[in-house]
């Protein structure tokens, strides 16, 4: 950890010093040549997880502080039904290990008495065992009571909620130990029966007199756990963010349930970026109890994540059967979209096992324009066509489109999907072959009358050495193709680092799964034209090209050929209103 903060951990090893005295005795023993010992102290310890700063402002060790402590507690009926006791009650010096839940032993049940033990500090090492009877330390009692009251003073009811005194449990209780070696190294009546024999008022870890108004400062509370949520997502920190969440939903299912059910799926969102698959799936199915179609919604993405798409689409009808109320109209939109993507890729999927040979057309005709006009969504439909039409002879090719154009509507359909994908001299030939009419199919017309409508850009000020940008083209049905584009300002001077589309969606699930989650992690973006958008794109993949610069996603997808044939052709004169 460094010299000064070792030694001045050694030292704290025998009793809490301040940081005056700290600094004169390392520098006598020159440890430090700080012209202020006392602030070089501050600075080595600020970060030390060996060291706790005290109430008084002086700095103790965490091991000599908390080893052996003994910390009563009854069991609640939640506590009994979890399988773990929280760390914010009997328990808050714990809290100071970074530990926020204490297993219970097998067979305890509620009204249980238990002891929990402080064995070590690094690594935390806690035992749990029952206790017969609890029995009362009156210098342990009085001396907390003492700090307590140093801490919060007196009180009235009068006094404005905002300036309430209350103060952390966990950090008074760590005070008396570190100040007295024998203090709470024998466990005595639960922290919470002494408070209140004392007169004060015990709540998420932190005391207050008796009367204190609970309810605002829980909701500082909350809303402190949301912002340092949020500035962790943002640093990228999800570890981290993960474990405040999960503190936040414990603390919300207990005093605010009606906000626990989206603090549970950001928890699980969270740790999916963790790659914590399963474990975020099984918060999302044991919320399922509460019949929240939000929760299915959000347990579909998962399973379709994990490739378990019977799962999804099972779960995507639930929740559509229980988005009855007119508040869930958007999530409704959401799952039937779903649904009924799903069910189209596996139409898709389907038609790629017997898919023939294209090299007699006659023969292969009507089951190719089948396969074409199959899927019903014209992101697949597109994807067959450049499977189908992939380094194939321009003869046979130009044979094959014929002999679809022969075959009626739905050979003219496929033509016109044709048309719309393939490049020269294919196109013309597709387009011939269809004759003048409109497409029939809306998946047909959406690829013919596709064109970018929408866009959105992070700001350089959230992330300087890299912008992301969203341009939705416009499909069939009200759905959007999003193009992901990654710039890069600080190896490639504002190129194109990657870009690739996602499949087509409705537009609440645009902001849902993209735009959402992208302002979650810090980045939020921001509308601007398409024109620009187009102009920014273009600007950057000819950077791109002048680097020669291979985006990651050619491997998986065409994405040049479908950037020039969807966006940079295709750039809208005028916009609608941004998609909500």
């Amino acid at each position: 950890m460094g010299r000064i903060a070792d030694a001045a951990t050694a030292l704290l090893s025998d009793r809490p010093l301040a940081p005056d005295e700290l600094g004169r005795v390392l520098a006598e023993a020159g440890v430090t040549r700080s012209r202020d010992p006392a602030a070089a102290v501050r600075r080595a310890l600020r970060d030390d997880p060996r060291v706790i700063l005290l109430p008084d402002r002086r700095f103790a060790s965490l091991a000599a502080a908390l080893t052996g402590i003994e910390l009563a507690t009854i069991v609640s009926r939640s506590a009994a039904e979890r399988g773990y006791l929280d760390v914010d009650s009997d328990l808050a010096p714990i809290a100071a290990l970074g530990v926020s839940q204490v297993q219970i032993p097998a067979g305890v049940r509620p009204g249980d008495r238990l002891v929990a033990r402080i064995e070590s500090v690094a690594p935390p090492v806690i035992s749990v065992a029952p206790a017969a009877a609890f029995h009362r330390h009156p210098d342990d009692e009085a001396l907390l009571g003492a700090a307590i009251h140093a801490q919060i003073g007196d009180w009235s009811a009068h006094t404005p909620w905002a300036s309430t005194p209350v103060a952390p449990l966990g950090l008074i209780v760590t005070s008396v130990a570190a100040g007295r070696a024998t203090s709470f190294r024998s466990a005595g009546r639960p922290l919470s029966e002494v408070l209140a024999a004392l007169g004060y008022e015990l709540q998420l870890g932190w005391v207050g007199a008796r009367g204190t108004p609970w309810r605002s400062i829980t909701e500082l509370e909350i809303d402190a756990y949301d912002d340092d949520v949020a500035d962790l997502m943002a640093a990228e920190c999800l570890e981290d963010a993960a474990e405040a969440q999960g503190r936040l939903v414990s603390l919300l299912e207990r005093y605010a349930p009606e906000r626990a059910a989206p603090g549970r799926r950001l928890h699980a969102r969270i740790l999916a970026r963790l790659g914590h698959l399963d474990e975020a799936r099984a918060i999302l199915v044991a919320a399922f109890a509460h019949d929240d179609p939000e929760d299915r919604y959000e347990a579909v993405l998962l399973a379709i994540r994990q490739g378990d798409l019977a799962s999804a689409r099972r779960w995507a009808n639930d929740g559509a059967a229980r988005a009855g109320h007119p508040d869930d109209a958007e999530v409704l939109a959401c799952l039937d979209d779903i649904a009924g993507d799903l069910d189209a890729q596996a139409v898709f999927l389907s038609a790629r096992q017997w898919l023939p040979a294209a090299e007699k057309p006659s023969d292969a005709a009507e089951q190719l324009a089948q396969a074409i006009i199959g899927p019903r969504r014209s992101y697949l439909v597109e994807a067959t066509v450049e499977e189908l039409f992939d380094d194939i002879d321009p003869t046979v090719g130009a044979a094959l489109i014929d002999a679809m154009g022969g075959l009626g509507e739905a050979g003219r359909d496929a033509c016109l999907a044709c048309g719309e994908v393939l490049r020269a001299p294919l196109d013309s030939v597709a387009r011939r072959a269809a004759g003048d009419r409109r497409a029939r199919r809306r998946w047909i017309a959406g690829l013919v009358d596709a064109a970018p409508t929408h866009a959105w850009l992070t700001s350089r000020e959230d992330a300087p050495d890299q912008q992301q940008m969203v341009i939705a083209v416009a499909k069939e049905a009200k759905r959007l193709s999003p193009l992901v584009v990654l710039f890069d300002h600080e190896q490639l001077d504002g190129a194109v680092k990657d870009a690739f589309f996602l499949p087509d969606i409705v537009a609440p699930r645009l902001h849902r799964e993209l735009l959402g989650p992208m302002a979650e992690m810090g980045l939020p973006s921001h509308p601007i034209a398409v024109a620009t958008a187009v102009r920014l794109l273009d600007d950057g993949l000819r950077r791109s090209a002048s680097r020669r610069w291979t985006l990651p996603s050619s491997v998986h997808q065409p994405v040049i050929e479908r950037i020039e044939r969807w966006v940079l052709r295709r750039q809208a004169a005028s916009t609608r209103d941004a998609p909500r």
